[in-house]
């Protein structure tokens, strides 16, 4: 088996829940993961056992002039390497994850005539994947929202396939603790430049509270430096992470979520019911993630702060209302817990597998 995709996190760790599930079913199946040499998949895919070959690919979509041109042509070279490597290996399918990446890999698999899928996990579909989707044998979405975009015959509502180690966690007694109330930063894989801002300065503004506070802040590898310098003028005691590989001890001590609204941060938030204040990266290809913030807002298993209205006391004035009311923090729980689709890697296999057997 192949899985194709990655970049960011938001591609290469629902990849990496599905590959799970493929080796839960059979212990003896080879997962092969092609990606970018400039991903996070470099340095995480290997981390897990498994292999990975990489391709010289870049975004086109964002691209003007020479540098479209470029990346043509490099997708063009990416394509026919992908065609080498899968007559080398050859699969039984292909799957992609998403991310420019992707696209040559699928397009090779499809060339040869072997069985491949696509994982959407965002309620719009990027670029690569609304390519793919016209010629893939089966798109698996997280998003009703996102069917509209591709043909209904292949098209399954899946959720997003979330880490086992993640959906396993199990809430830490909160005498463990101490009774404080805890709050867990992170901008995605990369960080977020605005969110370590607007929350350095919210703690101006939670000076009353702080001491009832627990604070695990992912300031990600760009910013750390400055998070830190930050915490220590202030005189603030936080754990402090330029970047957390265990994600579920992280997510395990949590009361409050703030985060940027990429798609597998949402899967997981939902899947163990966290509350969460969700900051959408405005320049998201086709503002997908206030998309994806807005589909849990709506149903009342969110809140969203849009960039342009993030500051320290807006910011301030939302963890004050949490903190200040747990009934509202229990609404908001179970509104996500009821929007969670934690069994999506399951389903993705066994519809996958039939359609590999001839029986889907």
């Amino acid at each position: 088996m192949v899985i194709a995709g990655g970049g960011t996190g938001g591609h290469i760790f629902p990849a990496l829940a599905l590959a799970e599930e493929l080796r839960r079913r059979n212990g003896s199946v080879e997962i092969t993961f092609i990606g970018s040499r400039r991903g996070l998949e470099t340095r995480v895919v290997p981390s897990h056992g498994y292999t990975l070959e990489v391709l010289d690919v870049e975004g086109i979509k964002k691209r003007k002039g020479k540098d479209r041109i470029r990346a043509f042509l490099k997708a063009a070279l990416a394509t026919l390497k992908a065609l080498r490597l899968l007559r080398r290996i050859r699969p039984d399918g292909v799957i992609g994850s998403g991310s420019y990446s992707s696209g040559p890999v699928v397009l090779a698999a499809s060339l040869l005539g072997i069985k491949t899928a696509i994982l959407e996990q965002n309620a719009v579909p990027g670029l690569t994947n609304r390519i793919l989707g016209r010629f893939v044998d089966r798109i698996y979405t997280a998003f009703e929202e996102a069917e509209r975009y591709f043909p209904k015959g292949r098209t399954v509502l899946t959720g997003n396939p979330v880490r086992r180690d993640i959906l396993d966690v199990t809430r830490q007694d909160r005498a463990r603790r101490n009774g404080r109330f805890s709050i867990f930063v992170f901008g995605g894989s990369q960080g977020a430049t605005a969110i370590n801002a607007a929350f350095l300065d919210a703690t101006e503004y939670l000076t009353d509270i702080w001491g009832n506070l627990r604070v695990v802040h992912q300031a990600g590898s760009l910013g750390y430096r400055q998070v830190e310098e930050a915490y220590r003028r202030k005189g603030l005691k936080v754990e402090l992470h330029n970047f957390i590989d265990d994600m579920a001890k992280a997510y395990s001590a949590c009361d409050l979520i703030i985060c940027r609204a990429g798609a597998t941060s949402i899967a997981e938030i939902m899947a163990l019911g966290l509350p969460a204040i969700l900051v959408p990266y405005p320049f998201s290809t086709d503002a997908h993630q206030e998309v994806n913030a807005r589909t849990l807002v709506e149903r009342g298993a969110a809140v969203m702060l849009r960039q342009d209205e993030l500051t320290g006391s807006t910011l301030a004035e939302v963890i004050r209302r949490f903190f200040e009311n747990p009934s509202e923090l229990r609404k908001i729980r179970e509104a996500a817990s009821a929007l969670s689709r934690p069994r999506a890697s399951e389903t993705i296999v066994d519809d996958y597998t039939k359609l590999l057997t001839g029986k889907a």
